[in-house]
Order: structure tokens, then C-alpha cells, then sequence
């Protein structure tokens, strides 16, 4: 019965009973469509036999039930769902013919899914269901349709991630330093890492270090490193000089300086060591409790920006879900993912630490609310930063040439080569690495 599906999140179990008696012998929905709900998403018509959906995700079983199967089930509830583990590769569930109805990743993972032609153009089942695509952040859809390229939608965004700037707080207090705030521009960030990094008692203090993966490939100046076109380097450029001069200013300070062993140990440092007082990462809740119950004592504020591109962290690089072109329940997986999108969804996704993709800013407020460790800190500070736009080239060399680019930077700061030899060599190695993929 269409009615079925109609019944909402807030629903208790008492409710949701007598809703469903009330919807017994209602009329089924017309084909391609039924009543639109208020989150956006028509109600399709997948008839009432039970329904089993297989989908390839890396969560926990705590989370899968929470923020996977309850929320279809509730709008769906013929459909279950069973979890896949990423331990099963897709090469191998490709070759055994068991790919399932709808795979997990990232937004940069779908020109590789793309290329293996296993997952299904999304437009059709929008249309069909009336989703309103309005509903969602337009920085996010934008960075799905441009990663899916030609027009296409090959997946529908999940949830974000977020980079932020964690600070020690004991470290501040220790050199009479005024912690750090919302808004600093990466100048603001230098002046401040300058400030604490020292010796005290024979123990060195580092005044910042950051992970290199965000801030690269999904970097606040939306720089592409691949021109679509052409498919040539795009990284010679006075865009990637001003990134890679940025970085390399921190990791130059004297005292903070990083070597070929120490280079990218910085989550240690901080967690761990706790000589590190300012780091740049995405979020790392899983290790902070062990932290804290060693004695970090820590807050965290919104990534510093450039001035081009004032109070914006880097591109959305977080969680897509697609269909596969070889499920054969395609109307019932588009309909699973639709139910992950509702409101209700959404927030329980914003309450345990990711970010929420819809535009509604009372969802996004929502971050975190479930993460005992952020409750006395700055969790709001998670979404106040616009994500950078996509970058205007994206192709299936990217991860590639990101990889290049990130060993480039480390071989710039720790051989201390000039900037321009290490772009000038990145551009080479780039240009050799699509040269050697292209001809497989």
C-alpha cells in the first residue's frame, strides 16, 4: 500500500500502528508517483512484498541500524536492508557478479565507479519521484554533478566532512597566549603558531601542523589539478604556488620545522605527545576520548581561511550513496536513498558528528549533539563555514594526481627545494602517471 509509505519519523510505535490501521485499504498510488511529502520526495509506489536491498557501506552495526535501516523502514517498511562490508572488494564482487544494489563512498570516488560503468544515472529516478534537489546544500549538489560530469547525477550526498583547526589549550595557558577564534585567516593562523612554538624545560612545543590530504585534495581554492579537456597537469600555476607557500610558511618557522621521520606525525603529536598546539584535520572523535583520559585538554575552531575566499573550509568530499546499473530492484534502492534523505535522517546524521547536505540550518545546528566529547566545546563551530565550491575540472586522474601533488609538497619542505622546481616536477609526474593509466 502507497499509504504505508507515507508515515513519518516522529511516529511512536503506538502512532506509527494506528497510522498504518488508518491507511488499510486506501488506493495504491498511481505508476511513477504518488503524494508529495513535506521532505521533498513524492512517494513511489514499490508494492508490499518484502524487499531486500544489499548496500556496500564501511559503518558500525549501531550506526547502520540508526541512520541506514530505521529510517526506510520507516518510510518503506518492505524494504531491509543488508550490510556489505568493505572488506569485499568491488573488483571482486564486480568479477562474481554480486555487486549490490547501492554502494557507499566518497564524492571523488564516483569517476572510478563511472569508469567501471556500474552505477546508475540518477536523473530518471528524481524526476520519477519528484525530489526536490532544492532541499539539498547547492555547494553539495553542485560538487555531485560536477564530479558526475556531463550533466549527469550519479549518486545523492549523504553526509559531510569537516576540517577544523583543534588547538591545546594547555599549551596557550602555559606561554600566556590567547586561545584561537572562529574566523582567522591563515595569516591570523601563522601569527598565532609563531607564538607557541618554543622550549620550555626541555620540551620542544610545535606550534602547528595539519593533515595534508584534505587540505590538497579537497583544497579551500577549488585549484584542479586535471584539465578535463586536455587531460594535462594543471599545477604550474600561481593558484597551487600561493597553496603550497602557505603551508610551507608554518613547517618553516624555526622550531617547528619537520623532517622525513617526522613529517605528517602531527595527530600524535597532538593527541599523544600533547606538544603540538594547533592542528589541522578532519574530524578524529573515534581518538580524542583516549586522548582526554590522557590529559588533552583541547578545544577546536572553524578552519582558517584565505582572504579570496573569506570564512570557507575545503570542498565537500563526504559521503555519497549510488545505485548500481546491475541491481534489479533500481525504483526500491532510488526510494531507500530518498528515505536517507529526509529530515529526520538527516539530523540523527548531523546529531552523531557528520555533517548534514540539506540547506536547512536548524539540521545543521543539530551537529554533534550525540558526541559527549563535543557538548562543552565548540561544536557549532562545525558548521558555520560554507564548503569551497567544486573545482571546475574533475577527472578520473585526480586521486592520482593528488597523491603526486601531496609527496611533491612533503619533498619541498623536507628537502627544502624551491616551489617552483617541485610544481615544475609535479606537472611531469602527473603528466606521466595519466600517460601510463590512459595506455592500460
Amino acid at each position: 500500500m502507497a499509504c504505508k509509505q507515507n508515515v513519518g519519523f516522529a511516529l511512536t510505535a503506538l502512532s506509527l500502528a494506528f497510522a498504518l490501521q488508518g491507511c488499510s485499504g486506501g488506493n495504491d498510488a498511481p505508476e511513477g508517483g504518488g503524494a508529495s511529502s513535506k521532505e521533498g520526495v513524492k512517494t513511489v509506489d514499490i508494492g508490499n512484498e518484502p524487499i531486500e536491498l544489499k548496500i556496500w557501506v564501511n559503518m558500525s552495526d549501531d550506526l547502520f541500524q540508526k541512520l541506514v535501516v530505521q529510517p526506510v523502514k520507516l518510510k518503506y517498511p518492505n524494504i531491509s536492508l543488508t550490510m556489505v562490508g568493505v572488506d569485499k572488494k568491488i573488483p571482486d564482487l564486480i568479477a562474481s557478479g554480486e555487486v549490490p544494489d547501492i554502494i557507499t563512498d566518497t564524492i571523488g570516488s564516483i569517476p572510478k565507479y563511472k569508469d567501471l560503468a556500474i552505477i546508475e544515472e540518477l536523473t530518471p529516478y528524481v524526476k520519477k519521484f519528484g525530489m526536490d534537489l532544492g532541499r539539498i546544500n547547492p555547494v553539495v549538489l553542485e560538487t555531485v554533478q560536477r564530479t558526475s560530469g556531463n550533466s549527469q547525477l550519479l549518486g545523492l550526498p549523504i553526509s559531510g566532512n569537516v576540517v577544523m583547526m583543534y588547538y591545546n589549550k594547555d599549551i596557550f595557558d602555559k606561554f600566556g597566549v590567547p586561545y584561537p577564534k572562529d574566523g582567522l585567516t591563515w595569516d591570523d593562523a601563522y601569527e598565532l603558531a609563531k607564538k607557541v612554538t618554543k622550549t620550555d624545560g626541555g620540551v620542544k612545543y610545535r606550534g602547528f601542523d595539519f593533515q595534508d590530504s584534505f587540505q590538497f585534495t579537497a583544497n579551500q581554492l577549488s585549484l584542479p589539478v586535471v584539465d578535463d579537456k586536455t587531460n594535462k597537469a594543471l599545477v604550474n600555476n600561481d593558484g597551487w604556488k600561493k597553496m603550497f607557500q602557505n603551508y610551507a610558511r608554518f613547517l618553516a618557522i624555526p622550531g617547528n620545522e619537520v623532517d622525513d621521520k617526522t613529517y605528517g606525525k602531527g595527530m600524535d603529536q597532538f593527541l599523544k605527545d600533547k606538544t603540538l598546539a594547533l592542528y589541522v584535520t578532519s574530524s578524529m572523535f573515534s581518538r580524542l576520548p583516549d586522548a582526554i583520559n590522557g590529559g588533552l585538554n583541547f578545544d577546536m575552531v572553524t578552519l582558517p581561511s584565505f582572504s579570496e575566499v573569506p570564512n570557507t573550509t575545503t570542498q565537500v568530499d563526504g559521503g555519497v550513496r549510488m545505485v548500481s546499473t546491475t541491481s534489479k530492484k533500481k525504483d526500491a534502492a532510488f526510494a531507500a536513498l530518498s528515505a536517507m534523505l529526509s529530515d529526520e535522517a538527516q539530523k540523527q546524521i548531523a546529531m552523531n558528528g557528520n555533517t548534514a547536505v540539506l540547506k536547512d540550518s536548524k539540521i545543521n545546528e543539530e551537529f554533534g549533539k550525540n558526541i559527549e566529547i563535543l557538548q562543552t566545546r565548540n561544536r557549532l563551530g562545525f558548521v558555520k563555514n560554507q564548503p569551497a565550491k567544486p573545482t571546475v575540472s574533475i577527472t578520473k586522474f585526480d586521486n592520482d594526481a593528488h597523491s603526486i601533488m601531496r609527496s611533491q609538497f612533503k619533498k619541498m619542505v623536507v628537502t627544502q627545494i624551491d616551489v617552483n622546481s617541485a610544481l615544475r616536477e609535479a606537472e611531469e609526474l602527473i603528466n606521466k602517471k595519466i600517460a601510463e593509466t590512459a595506455g592500460k
